[in-house]
């Protein structure tokens, strides 16, 4: 990178015209992807006076973009094209706020825009999470690797996707009893399987679905859904809570090839540009595609 930064100062001072043209930075590795809009993506420096602006004509509705899996998706980047990126410099700092407006402010002004021309390729990894506290692996109950089989509560949601596992109306990080974090190792009945996967958690018969998270009708102390000694006092089963998990992308954005135009010279990348990554998440309850893997 320190080799390509030289190169391309080099080019910007032979590019300058009659030494009135500041040599730019272009740095931009610690600057992180954002977006704003449909599928308008920039980065800016750490000065805030330099910015990249990549613009896709990609279909974003409902941010499907961002939610589907991609492999070396190719676009054609073109100074007039369908797909644009520009490298811009202003006479002071910018924000994201720029960017996210219909209509740019009048100032900073613009002092200089190069035109960025080659292919982009575009690699999104999608996984799933259900913020159980449960890893993953642990998930796959039958051990054969694939997570989209293990669904113990027969709900249609696989366990790593489920934030209620066993179907006991108690959400599987809630059933954390010692609240250390780890749902795993809470066993009320030392039956030898952990709350989160058991369906009568205090083992007195009554199914836990069908006794009160709240009350303790003999005064015990202890919960009645967790409490083997309380007199019956069975519930009817309420209405299961929709279930919420994330989906997580992470979109790597790398030029094969780029190059940079403008009135005052050009810039070659003849190695490509590694643009970045750009990673984010949404909450939803429809049942993904079973194929793809999860984290923890």
């Amino acid at each position: 990178m320190k080799i390509t930064k030289l190169f391309l100062l080099l080019l910007f001072c032979t590019a300058c015209n009659d030494g009135d043209f500041n040599v730019p930075s272009f740095d931009f590795d610690n600057a992180s992807i954002q977006n704003c809009g449909s599928v308008v993506f920039y980065k800016i420096n750490s000065s805030g006076s330099e910015s990249l602006v990549l613009e896709l004509n990609q279909d974003n509705t409902d941010d499907v973009f961002f939610k589907t899996p991609m492999t070396a998706s190719s676009y054609n980047v073109q100074p007039s094209g369908n797909s644009t990126f520009y490298y811009r410099i202003f006479t002071d700092a910018i924000n994201s706020s720029y960017y996210c407006q219909n209509i740019p402010p009048a100032t900073p002004r613009v002092l200089e825009e190069w035109l960025g021309s080659g292919e982009l390729i575009i690699n999104n990894t999608i996984d799933y999470d259900d913020n159980d506290n449960v890893a993953s692996n642990i998930e796959d109950s039958n051990l054969d690797g694939d997570l989209s089989n293990d669904d113990l509560d027969n709900d249609g949601y696989p366990n790593y996707i489920d934030t209620d596992d066993d179907g006991d109306n108690i959400k599987t990080i809630d059933e954390d009893i010692d609240g250390d974090g780890d749902p795993t190792n809470d066993d009320t009945d030392n039956d030898g399987i952990p709350n989160y996967l058991d369906t009568d958690d205090d083992n007195d018969g009554i199914l836990s679905i069908n006794e009160s998270k709240t009350a303790d009708i003999d005064v015990d102390t202890i919960v009645d859904y967790l409490d083997p000694e309380h007199p019956e006092n069975s519930i009817e089963a309420g209405t299961p809570a929709t279930n919420n998990y994330q989906q997580n992308y992470t979109m790597v954005f790398e030029f094969v090839t780029l190059n940079f135009s403008s009135d005052t010279g050009e810039i070659s990348y003849p190695n490509g540009y590694p643009l970045g990554t750009k990673t984010g998440s949404f909450t939803i309850n429809n049942l993904p595609e079973l194929s793809e893997s999860s984290n923890n």
